[in-house]
């Protein structure tokens, strides 16, 4: 059995420069991309996500969309088991 371990995605995470945001959701798709690549080539059995998916509680949709597609894709059509546990960034409490 395969497994890739992954985790502190921080999905919807902007920087501040000069009092301006800047928007990071292409590297996030990129990475994204990347990880459904590794899955793939390497013929992964199980996703493990071990939290903070999100950089916030109360994510952008744009994130949550991000989020969703990935699993989606990771999931091959039910050919890979992913698993993901919520860490402090995803959870208010």
């Amino acid at each position: 059995m395969r497994i890739l371990h992954t985790s502190d995605w921080h999905l919807g995470k902007s920087l501040e420069k000069m009092n301006r945001q800047i928007n990071r959701m292409d590297e996030q798709r990129e990475f994204i991309d990347y990880l459904c690549k590794i899955a793939e080539e390497e013929k992964i059995d199980i996703v493990l996500v071990s939290g903070d998916v999100y950089d916030t509680y109360n994510p952008p949709s744009a994130a949550e969309e991000l989020f969703y597609d990935a699993v989606d894709r990771l999931n091959a059509g039910g050919k890979r088991a992913v698993v993901v546990i919520a860490g402090n960034h995803d959870n208010p409490e």
